[in-house]
């Protein structure tokens, strides 16, 4: 028999044992799950971490589209609204996703959560503006870079691209970090073209901002990217572009060498335009390709801007080594035609005149021929003219050019008819305002005692307008080249004052203190250059502040150089140019001072001439046998009568219709009446004012009519042309130089473009 506790002591047994599995059960369950949560955190931090990355990729990706097409960056968003706010000095903000999509790229969803920083370190470091900054070079013999380049005259100054946005960020790639620029906070501090921060999954508990560290704040710097996470205080995701890294992504080098390659086609081209004795050894010595950095040989970089380009960029480049002869890419010459012609045909970038039009028909064999020669090894029968132009196309433009040409001289004609019939009512006008002052005078009737008082007056006048235009271009004369001698000789100052303070180490404080100096002059001359509307006003500031560039330029390159040569150079070339002005000015003075006394001279004559016409008192005027008593006196009382042998006779007073009917000839209002001098639109000086007029109009007349000719002859001769196709047969009969005009369009039209590639 069991004792009944027994029975409890077993039921507790068992409810001890089941309890147990459920425990295990529970733990296993719990471990299970603890394992799946771990795996999911995993995967899930992964992923977030990829669309973070993703994000930052697609939003740098928008940036460098932006900048192709605007040939700047994007300036931040300051206030959220998705727009770019360049109007603020802030390197710091939004990304300015709705801007971006405006330029035609993409920011991906979301992107205006991330924070933009980008360099604005003010003139050329201000990588937000967009201003003429690179120019092609100008080979002289001297070193090939940036400070050597083409000039604002007669280069043209109004040509923008992303070359300009390349040079800002070379400039960015040699400028050492300092206080002010976008920088990543790293050890040391280094500068970025801009940087992209996502604000990862947590932001700041403590501040209350989505991103933390430096990159919550307005300091124009973020986090390094490199900054490991930190649970709970920082999980920020920061991308960087390098000045480098950004030439790289918009592929810079190339981009210039390609356009640098057109210039020094030009510049070759100048050289051999006076050589006409072994003309491929000097063109051989005049270019030197490896100056600009490509680092291929001239037949590697020929064929590497010549493949895949358009046909701009295979006109340029054909047309430029076909002036260096150098024999090198022997299609060269023999396609830059056609590449010319369809161009024009087809309203390209590049404007060639109706007479290469016409010519170029037959000039693929000439130019075979001539390269032919250049290099006697090449097998005449390589040669190929390309393909042919489309007669009815270059009968159609040579057509238009006849149209235009025609019109542009019916015009002009016009304007010479209506300047004709100007001159001929001011003629008119003159001459009926001195017949009307001589009838004033003589009371209508035949003669009077003083004509010749008007007639005197008549000619002061003339001689005064003379002796005025005289005195005006010898004071503009002079005041010109006042104007240019002071520049010169600030400009001998200034680099006097620069040599005069280069003492020491090349890097020492001073040196950077007179950098610093100019860059500050820099950028506030862009802060007056962005305010200013006036384009005149404009262009001279936009010219101070390159040569202040060129100065701090000067001064860089001696920094990192310590080689005072290009400074001393520029100050020797302002000595001899102000020197040589000088020359001329003491003429100009002697010029100016024979002006200044003669003005003087016929004021007095004239002024004498007026008094004694107006105040000359009693006068008599006579019509056969009847003689009657006038009088002229503005500066005092006439007589009633005068007593002539005895005889009272009435004196009638007729010095307020005198003075009106001078004031007609020879304008002024009020009480000037024309007393001091004619007045510049008076009836008596108007004929000579439309005569200069009609001169410079009908001036102009030969070369329009010559422009007529010229597109009947090239119709022509299109025409004829059209009819009878020559065929490709390169001989070759001799070498002649280009006219280095075709080359200068080519390269103005491929820099406007933006290069060959």
């Amino acid at each position: 028999m069991v004792h009944p506790g027994q029975h409890a002591r077993v039921r507790r047994l068992q409810q001890g044992l089941t309890l147990l599995k459920v425990l295990l059960l529970v733990a296993v369950l719990g471990g299970l799950s603890l394992v799946g949560y771990l795996e999911w955190r995993e995967r899930t931090l992964v992923e977030t971490s990829r669309q973070e990355h993703r994000a930052l990729s697609q939003a740098d990706q928008a940036i460098i589209t932006f900048a192709t097409v605007m040939r700047r960056l994007p300036c931040p968003d300051a206030d959220g609204d998705g727009l770019e706010d360049c109007g603020t000095s802030a390197q710091k903000g939004w990304l300015p996703s709705q801007s971006l999509r405006q330029a035609g790229a993409d920011p991906g969803v979301d992107i205006g959560r991330l924070r933009y920083l980008v360099q604005r370190g003010g003139g050329d470091q201000d990588l937000t503006v967009l201003s003429d900054t690179w120019r092609p070079l100008e080979y002289d013999d001297g070193a090939a870079t940036f400070f050597n380049m083409r000039d604002a005259n007669p280069y043209p100054d109004d040509i923008l691209n992303l070359a300009d946005l390349c040079q800002r960020l070379a400039v960015g790639v040699d400028t050492a970090y300092a206080s002010g620029r976008a920088a990543v906070r790293s050890s040391p501090m280094r500068t970025v073209a801009y940087a992209l921060v996502h604000p990862g999954m947590h932001g700041n508990t403590t501040t209350g901002s989505l991103f933390d560290g430096a990159n919550q704040t307005d300091a124009n710097e973020v986090e390094d990217p490199a900054k490991a996470p930190l649970l709970s205080t920082y999980d920020d995701v920061v991308f960087e572009r390098s000045f480098a890294s950004l030439r790289s992504a918009f592929q810079c080098q190339p981009l210039i060498d390609s356009i640098n390659m057109v210039a020094l086609g030009l510049d070759v081209s100048e050289q051999v335009a006076d050589m006409r004795d072994d003309n491929i050894e000097a063109a051989q010595q005049a270019i030197i390709f490896a100056s600009i950095g490509a680092g291929v040989t001239a037949v590697e970089t020929a064929a590497l801007i010549i493949e895949g380009a358009s046909e701009a960029g295979n006109a340029a480049v054909a047309w430029a080594l076909c002036a260096a002869t150098l024999g090198l890419a022997v299609n060269a010459c023999a396609a830059a035609p056609q590449h010319t012609a369809a161009i024009a045909l087809t309203g390209g970038v590049m404007a060639a005149n109706i007479a290469s039009i016409a010519l170029n028909i037959v000039a693929a064999v000439k130019a075979g021929e001539a390269l032919a020669l250049a290099d006697n090894e090449i097998d005449v029968s390589d040669l190929s003219c390309g393909p042919t132009p489309n007669p009815d196309d270059i009968i159609a433009a040579a057509q238009q050019e006849v149209t235009d040409a025609t019109n542009a001289l019916a015009e002009l004609d016009a304007d010479i008819l209506t300047k004709q019939g100007q001159l001929g009512a001011a003629n008119t006008a003159r001459t009926n305002s001195i017949n009307s002052l001589y009838a004033t005078v003589r009371a209508s009737q035949a003669s009077s005692s003083i004509d010749y008082k008007v007639t005197n007056l008549i000619n002061a006048g003339d001689a005064w307008y003379t002796a005025d235009a005289n005195f005006n271009t010898a004071e503009s004369q002079l005041t010109l080249l006042n104007d240019q001698y002071n520049n010169w000789n600030a400009s001998v100052t200034k680099y006097n004052n620069i040599l005069n303070n280069l003492t020491g180490p090349a890097n020492t404080g001073a040196l950077n203190t007179q950098i610093n100096s100019l860059q500050t002059q820099i950028n506030n001359l862009q802060t007056q250059i962005d305010a200013e509307t006036n384009p005149d006003t404009k262009q001279a500031l936009q010219l101070q502040q390159l040569s202040l560039m060129a100065d701090r330029e000067l001064l860089i390159r001696y920094r990192d150089s310590g080689d005072t040569t290009e400074i001393v150079t520029e100050r020797d070339r302002a000595v001899t140019e102000r020197d040589n002005v000088a020359g001329q000015i003491s003429a100009a003075q002697t010029n100016y001072n024979n002006a200044n006394t003669a003005l003087g001279n016929a004021n007095s004559t004239y002024q004498s001439a007026y008094s004694s016409l107006l105040n000359h008192g009693v006068y008599s005027v006579t019509t056969g046998l009847t003689t009657t008593y006038q009088c002229t006196n503005y500066a005092g009382t006439c007589p009633a009568t005068i007593n002539i042998s005895g005889t009272d006779y009435p004196v009638t007073n007729r010095t307020s219709v005198v003075r009106n009917a001078i004031a007609d000839l020879m304008g002024g209002t009020g009480n000037t009446w024309g007393v001091s001098w004619p007045a510049d639109d008076s009836k008596l000086v108007m004929p000579s004012v439309r005569q200069k007029e009609l001169t410079a109009l009908q001036g102009r007349r030969p070369a329009a009519v010559d422009r007529v000719n010229t597109a009947n002859a090239n119709l022509a001769q299109a025409q004829d042309a059209a009819q009878d196709m020559p065929e490709c047969t390169i001989t070759g009969t001799g070498v002649g130089p280009m006219p280095p005009d075709i080359p200068e369009a080519l390269l103005i039209n491929v820099d406007r473009k933006g290069g060959t590639r």
